[in-house]
């Protein structure tokens, strides 16, 4: 059997687990922009069946607890991330390491809804996830996921065209004492909607997120950087 490819961020968020888990919720981009913004999408989630598709460090595992799902279920590639996310809601979750990019280990229309936070931007080939979201989904089942804005992640990496998918790095400041290079992909708009309506989901919402008021008293050159440019979306669609 051929070598499954070794997941491309998988040592840098190893080196950025702790760090990131102690500081994202109060970093400008994440605890006041993308947060708020995919929190507000994926609405009240009473009695469902949650999944969270790379689950980092436990951050929307506990939200959806506290929101009253009957059973929410992680996963995410760094062990270390699952550690911190056990750490962080104890038995109350189903967590477990795995790869976005591989099959998932849950039965087929199992779900309510999935949710992902900036975590299947670092699969290359959308298809393979994509699949595995609408096979365990119930029939009307939503997934409501976040990745970066094709404006802002054409600003931030400096890919060679506008168009496709293209392998990228950049260096994250700000958590660690030294940089962090990340690998990452930069995707056009069109490799965002298709695979998701190829694989069989209708498209229901789209948001461009913007920072909640909140920042601009905390920092406001950050609050005009994120309210002026876009940094994230949230993608919001059904399993058909």
């Amino acid at each position: 059997m051929p070598k499954t490819p070794k997941p491309i961020a998988l040592d840098a968020y190893e080196a950025l687990a702790r760090a990131y888990s102690e500081i994202a919720e109060t970093k400008a981009e994440n605890g006041y922009n993308e947060h708020p913004a995919i929190r507000a999408k994926i609405g009240p989630v009473t009695g469902l069946n949650v999944l969270d598709a790379g689950c980092g460090p436990g951050f929307l595992v506990r939200d959806l607890l506290r929101g009253g799902a009957a059973r929410v279920i992680g996963f995410d590639i760094s062990p270390t991330m699952i550690e911190i996310a056990k750490e962080r809601v104890g038995d109350a979750a189903d967590l477990f390491i795995s790869d976005l990019a591989q099959p998932i280990p849950l039965n087929n229309d199992s779900l309510d809804l999935i949710v992902s936070s900036l975590a299947i931007d670092y699969v290359c080939d959308w298809a393979g996830p994509l699949s595995e979201f609408h096979r365990t989904l119930k029939k009307n089942g939503r997934l409501v996921f976040s990745v970066q804005h094709p404006m802002g992640a054409y600003k931030w990496f400096k890919p060679p065209s506008a168009f496709g998918v293209h392998l990228c790095e950049a260096d994250w400041k700000g958590f660690t004492d030294t940089p962090v290079t990340v690998p990452d992909h930069y995707r056009s708009f069109e490799e965002i909607i298709s695979p998701l309506l190829t694989a069989g989901f209708r498209l229901t919402g789209l948001t461009e997120t913007k920072p909640i008021d909140a920042l601009r008293d905390i920092n406001p050159d950050k609050y005009q950087q994120n309210a002026t440019f876009p940094t994230f979306m949230v993608i919001e669609a059904v399993a058909e």
